[in-house]
């Protein structure tokens, strides 16, 4: 990802609409997508002196910022449908030994990601597993898999669909079962036949291969840097947690575990602490996978 990461930023430092000096002698701030809607990840490259240290926020939030091959340092900000729409504020402070810190900000406009709703209706059985018992299993299991932050991005280039199956439930949509408004869909589901395989999505370490309550047998994949991606309603496991898996590796099949009308997959891309759009990551994007 070196030199092809460093070309693209190169561009984009040309660019004044995506990035700009912050001066002559500290770096330069390269800030992308230029047109971001909800549910997409912005990404904040900084290229900047080493040793010095490079801080960023996103609306006053503290971001990790993580070293690349080339030195440059990269924060990835994940949105969803519930980011507000608007005016956002990406801060970069720099600061090098003897001399006084250099600070950019930048503000960026999120646009509406027009989600919709979907109605489903769900047998009684299995419309009765959302409880609150089962919602705190879930947590207990996921959370520690999730927050992993590796330092190294041990994915490489687009990230691939993990079913060949016709997606049939976009990420974002406000969801209501039986009547009741539930969570928005935090991921896309794929419809398939049981049995079909589901792949890695990208080059990562397994983290979590567990059957659970609502999203049935589980993997979750560390791909580094914050970035995971989850697989939920699997028949059985292909890959156990521990085992490192590359791009197009099977690590399941199809199934219908847990809260899912029939054969099914969910698949979801977790940034930093936000479910956000996987089919972003499915395109060339400068800084992320490009």
């Amino acid at each position: 990802m070196g030199a092809a990461l460093a070309a693209a930023w190169v561009m984009l430092a040309a660019s004044p609409v995506l990035s700009v000096p912050v001066n002559d002698n500290s770096g330069i701030l390269g800030i992308a997508p230029s047109a971001p809607v909800q549910g997409d990840t912005l990404v904040v490259v900084v290229q900047a002196p080493k040793p010095a240290n490079v801080s960023v926020r996103y609306d006053g939030t503290p971001v990790a910022a993580y070293e690349l091959p080339d030195g440059t340092r990269r924060a990835l900000i994940g949105t969803d449908p519930n980011v507000a729409l608007g005016s956002h504020t990406i801060t970069v402070t720099i600061v090098g030994a003897g001399t006084p810190p250099a600070r950019a900000s930048r503000a960026v406009r999120i646009n509406s990601g027009r989600f919709e709703v979907r109605t489903l209706t769900l047998p009684p059985q299995t419309f009765g597993l959302i409880t609150a018992e089962n919602a705190a299993i879930e947590r207990r299991a996921l959370n520690p898999a999730l927050g992993r932050r590796t330092p190294q991005a041990l994915w490489s280039g687009v990230f691939v669909a993990p079913s060949d199956g016709l997606m049939d439930s976009p990420y974002g949509y406000q969801s209501v079962y039986n009547g009741h408004r539930m969570w928005w869909h935090q991921g896309a589901d794929f419809a398939a036949s049981a049995g079909a395989p589901v792949v890695a999505a990208n080059a990562g370490t397994v983290v979590l291969a567990q059957a659970l309550p609502l999203g049935g047998n589980t993997v979750v994949i560390d791909h580094g840097q914050g970035v995971l991606t989850e697989y939920l309603h699997l028949s059985g496991f292909a890959a156990h947690a521990g085992a490192r898996v590359e791009r197009g590796a099977l690590i399941g099949r199809i199934g219908a575990t847990g809260l899912v009308t029939g054969p099914s997959l969910h698949w979801g891309l977790y940034v930093n602490g936000t479910w956000v759009n996987p089919l972003f990551w499915t395109e060339p994007h400068p800084g992320i996978t490009q």
